[in-house]
Order: C-alpha cells, then structure tokens, then sequence
C-alpha cells in the first residue's frame, strides 16, 4: 500500500513539475469549451457553462448566476445570487454585438480563445462554485 501511494505522490508531483495542472483538467485537459467570453474595451464578461457569470468592470466585479429567457433566446438576465438583483439584461443584436445597459454603455463582442487561455479563463468559472451563494439549482 505505501508503495502504491509513493508512486502515485511521484507521478502527480512529476506531472505537476512539468506543467499540468491536474485538477482543473489534467495534462492536456482543456475545461471551458462552452464558455462565453465576450469584451467590451478593458472589460470582459464570462457566460459560464456551469450557469454562472463573472463580469470585470474597470469600476468593479460582478458575479453570480444567468439564465436565457424563455421567450427569446438572443436574451440572457443575470442575476446577483446573494442578492437576487438583477446584474444585467444583455440583448444580442442581428449584426453579432450584445448590449446590457446595467453594465454602461458600449457594445459587448465574442472573443475567440484558443483552448489554453479559455482554460485559464475558465477559473473564474471554476472559483464561482466556492461562492458562499453557490448552491446546485
């Protein structure tokens, strides 16, 4: 048994000495795949594929969990968790920009990330499940 417990110690402090990172995905594990980024200037907004959002502002951070509405698809509401305010309505247009007044003026773009930086991406998503607020819905 102490054995086996060694060479997995050695093997996960190998593979860790090499780069990987194996608990957000293993060696070549790329997580985040259905992440939405999108940015707007120096600000970004992340649409999580686990149902949260994290939003960096030049005048703050907002975070908790968004939802499509029902009726019609191109709109998407989020919502402060702890507080059930209401973060933004972002409204997508026919020309591939997004707006949500809450968030200020300016039209929200899709950014294209290769796998590693929607990788690195992803652990503001990740970091949204420790949340105090985070409960399975």
């Amino acid at each position: 048994m102490r054995t086996v417990l060694l060479a997995v110690l050695l093997a996960s402090a190998a593979t860790l000495a090499i780069g990987c990172d194996l608990p957000i995905g293993g060696c070549g594990g790329y997580v985040g795949g259905n992440d939405r980024v999108m940015a707007r200037g120096t600000d970004a907004l992340i649409l999580c594929e686990n149902g949260g959002f994290a939003v960096t502002l030049a005048s703050g951070n907002l975070e908790g969990r968004y939802a499509l509405d029902t009726f019609d698809t191109t709109i998407v509401h989020g919502t402060m968790t702890d507080t059930q305010t209401v973060a933004f309505t972002l409204v997508e247009s026919t020309d591939g920009t997004s707006s949500a007044a809450e968030l200020g003026a300016g039209a929200w773009t899709d950014v294209a990330l290769d796998q590693v930086a929607i990788d690195h991406a992803n652990t503001q998503c990740v970091n949204l499940e420790s949340r105090t607020w985070w409960l399975p819905q």
